[in-house]
């Protein structure tokens, strides 16, 4: 038992964009056409959803100022490495929280607190909604997650209501975002984002099967009339091929708790991660690391002989998996493993010893 393929797109923004803007259009609407297949140029896209406004109790006014969920992306090579920046992260240049530079700035503004935030340059940006990622994850038939405990949490005033039991579950698009903006646990939004990431993935991957492709075309073009970005048609079109052979990897900014509410880089740790981030080669050979493998009887069993034949000894878990993913903390360990399994790369918050592979009913699929 071999898992298919997965090509690792550039994130669930960059792929509707792209999606939108290939898909065939009226002689006179795209007079653009892609002009080569070549590598995508190097750069860094901020890629942000807005929340929701209300104007009143109950009173949803469409897509508000600030960004809760906001992902530096930088594209090099044959890869796009994403890293997840803290809502509630102080930013000077943004004068508070970064989440709420767009509102104070626009999407310039939010660029320059990225860049303050991450030392990187940040050349574009791609701002999204809530409702334009929900039609996405629809489009895909919708993903499966797996909770150790119930989700719950209530906002009478925002009309938001989570109420998840615990095991396995399919979520449509409204229900993904509601486990996507989910904070009320003892991570809180370090938490949030490893479930975003997670979610990001698993849309990816499913957005490779063909038979996804007309109701994504349809989602997709209700997304773009709300889509606040710099990226020009020409340029998307003209590396679009280029996107599907991209690797995805995720993490997160390192932070440290500060007065009040607020969070600050730790500066330190955020050393660490960006010279493995951006910097990162794959080891030629096994990386001495634990290794461990979670998931359903047959895929661990399936993967724990692909290891054996690569001279790894692993420790095996059976357990449920919403979802197949290497975790690490180490990003060149992960890396390597990602690779071998053809799996996008996670790295959460929370510790990890080694490198965890979850095998989930959605390899084989």
């Amino acid at each position: 038992m071999r898992p298919r393929l997965s090509f690792l797109l550039l994130s669930l923004a960059l792929f509707a964009l792209g999606g939108v803007l290939s898909w065939p259009r009226p002689l006179g609407e795209g007079e653009v056409r892609s002009l080569r297949a070549g590598p995508l140029p190097e750069m860094g896209v901020v890629v942000a959803a807005r929340d929701i406004e209300y104007c009143g109790y109950h009173t949803p006014c469409g897509p508000g100022s600030r960004t809760d969920t906001i992902f530096y992306v930088r594209i090099r090579g044959g890869e796009a490495r994403a890293l997840a920046i803290p809502r509630d992260l102080f930013s000077p240049v943004a004068g508070g929280k970064i989440n709420s530079a767009y509102a104070r700035g626009g999407a310039e503004l939010l660029k320059r607190a990225v860049e303050e935030a991450t030392g990187l340059v940040a050349e574009r940006h791609l701002i999204l909604t809530l409702e334009s990622v929900a039609r996405v994850v629809d489009a895909v038939g919708g993903v499966e997650v797996y909770l150790d405990r119930p989700m719950r949490y209530t906002d009478r005033a925002a009309k938001l209501f989570i109420d998840f039991p615990a095991g396995r579950l399919h979520l449509n698009g409204e229900e993904a975002v509601k486990y996507m903006r989910f904070r009320h646990d003892a991570l809180g939004d370090y938490a949030r984002l490893d479930r975003i990431k997670g979610v990001i993935s698993q849309v990816l991957k499913k957005a490779q099967d063909p038979r996804t492709w007309p109701a994504l075309a349809l989602a997709l073009r209700e997304a773009w009339r709300e889509l606040d970005t710099d990226l020009s048609l020409e340029e998307v079109l003209a590396h679009f091929p280029a996107v599907q052979g991209l690797r995805l990897s995720l993490a997160t900014l390192p932070t440290r708790e500060g007065r009040g509410t607020f969070l600050y880089v730790d500066e330190g740790a955020k050393a660490q991660v960006l010279a493995a981030w951006m910097g990162r080669t794959l080891p030629s050979s096994p990386p001495q690391v634990p290794v461990r493998l979670r998931g359903e009887r047959e895929l661990v069993l399936w993967g724990q002989a692909l290891l054996a034949r690569e001279g790894v000894e692993v420790q095996v878990e059976e357990a449920e998996v919403g979802r197949s993913a290497v975790y690490a903390k180490d990003l060149e360990a992960g890396g390597y493993f990602a690779e071998l399994f053809h799996l996008p790369l996670l790295a959460p918050h929370q510790p990890v010893v080694g490198v965890v592979v979850e095998l989930g009913p959605d390899l084989v699929e």
